[in-house]
């Protein structure tokens, strides 16, 4: 119960567009964790720790392989999206329209992490495309 609880959210994961409003819960936590890169890292390191944990036994209660109300990967990814840039209302709304076209349709290499079986697949498509956007964010606003 403890598991479900974390990896959906906050039960956030069980609402309608459940991906879009996990990316939300990352809002607040960039805002508190991104005094510079290695605490935004270091919190991304966490949450994808906690991730694999509470989806894998998400996944082993739903026999699910990626269960849509798992929304901690959506949380990890926004995090990862401020590792090479510094947040403002600009690259907030830039990182939550990105990251979230990224997650959609998981361009290469993205896909790629997506096939990984387990709660790794589930976590690393989505750190993966939170570290492409914000790549894409330092080249877009240097």
């Amino acid at each position: 119960m403890f598991h479900e609880f974390i990896a959906t959210g906050f039960y956030v994961g069980r609402l309608p567009a459940p991906g879009t409003l996990g990316t939300l819960w990352g809002v607040p936590l960039v805002y508190l964790v991104s005094f510079n890169p290695w605490t935004t890292l270091t919190a991304t390191a966490f949450i994808f720790l906690v991730g694999l944990i509470t989806s894998n036994e998400v996944i082993k209660m739903t026999g699910d392989s990626d269960p849509e109300e798992v929304v901690i990967d959506e949380v990890a990814g926004y995090v990862a999206c401020f590792l090479f840039v510094e947040p403002s209302l600009k690259t907030y709304l830039l990182a939550f329209l990105l990251f979230r076209i990224i997650d959609i349709y998981k361009p290469f290499p993205v896909n790629l992490f997506e096939k990984i079986p387990g709660a790794w697949g589930v976590m690393l498509d989505d750190v993966v495309a939170g570290v492409i956007t914000s790549f894409i964010l330092l080249l877009l606003l240097k």
